[in-house]
């Protein structure tokens, strides 16, 4: 066994969709801030990324995220994913926070303030520990923005960066349950493939559920560029649910946002002048793990089952 080619992870899941967290591997980023780090990692070392993602290892829905020190917050967060998935994800925040407080890689603040450096921006998190593990998780986010209205969706951009186009269930689907799971799958193959086909720009495709008598209660499923299914409800998707269905009814002021799962968000506004929204949920640690590179492995960069 060589251990110069091991690499240490812990894995933690939001709402369902996980991620691969490493905290010691061969990965050596030479890159002076976390731009350069970025570069570096996002065109280098794809037999490691490939070893980390990919099934026998991993799977289509796992996220990579690697941890490095960070001179202007507690710790840095590199994005690594697969083709076509967006590189930045705020549940990947939530995931790291928590993975680091439960193993004891994060001090614990007396304030319970987290601040998380990314290429694209520093965040903070406030984390709620009760007897070493976290019990909830928030941030605060700026809200989207509508792009563009049409009567079959509303298009709405995060962070200046992710596009989503949002639709309602349609009535050819009696509703968001895992009973109606393969109609909703060719819905959104058919979405994306429609959407791609245009070249148009987005990172995912969201359909809403949603019931006039419960208007902070939504069910929704997101689909990624490839047609896959998010494993949760998404903090983008969220936030643009909840942007979007604010804009009809001035007084909604937060969602709960249930996936096809059962797993669920919370985004509610937050008062001032500008859009803010507070989202919540639970991180849950599920394993650590060491994972070797063997050259001789006919498998070593995995493969993924579709």
């Amino acid at each position: 066994m060589n251990f110069e080619k091991m690499y240490s992870t812990i894995d933690a899941h939001v709402a369902g969709e996980a991620f691969r967290i490493v905290t010691q591997s061969p990965i050596r980023l030479s890159g002076e801030d976390i731009h350069a780090q970025h570069e570096e990692l996002k065109n280098n070392f794809l037999n490691e990324k490939n070893l980390l993602l990919n099934e026998p290892r991993g799977h289509r829905g796992i996220h990579g995220c690697v941890v490095v020190p960070s001179r202007a917050a507690d710790f840095s967060v590199l994005f690594f994913n697969h083709q076509g998935v967006s590189n930045f994800k705020y549940e990947a925040l939530f995931a790291t926070v928590t993975a680091l407080l439960e193993t004891g890689n994060l001090a614990q603040s007396a304030d319970g303030l987290y601040k998380v450096e990314t290429v694209n921006g520093i965040y903070t998190l406030k984390a709620l520990v009760e007897n070493q593990e976290v019990t909830s998780i928030l941030i605060e986010i700026d809200s989207c923005t509508e792009v563009k209205a049409d009567p079959d969706y509303t298009l709405l951009c995060m962070d200046e960066d992710r596009n989503y186009f949002l639709y309602k269930l349609p009535d050819s689907i009696p509703g968001i349950e895992l009973e109606h799971l393969a109609g909703l799958n060719q819905w959104g193959v058919d979405r994306t493939t429609e959407l791609t086909n245009q070249n148009l720009s987005y990172a995912g495709v969201v359909v809403v559920e949603s019931d006039p008598a419960t208007p902070g209660k939504v069910r929704s499923v997101t689909f990624e560029k490839d047609g896959y299914i998010l494993r949760s409800p998404g903090v983008d998707s969220t936030v643009a649910i909840l942007a979007a269905l604010s804009q009809k009814e001035d007084s909604l002021s937060e969602i709960e946002n249930t996936s096809i799962f059962g797993s669920s968000l919370l985004a509610k506004k937050v008062a001032g002048d500008e859009p803010r929204i507070l989202v919540e949920t639970k991180a849950f640690t599920t394993g650590s793990h060491e994972f070797i590179f063997d050259q001789e492995d006919p498998l070593k960069e995995g493969f993924l089952l579709v």
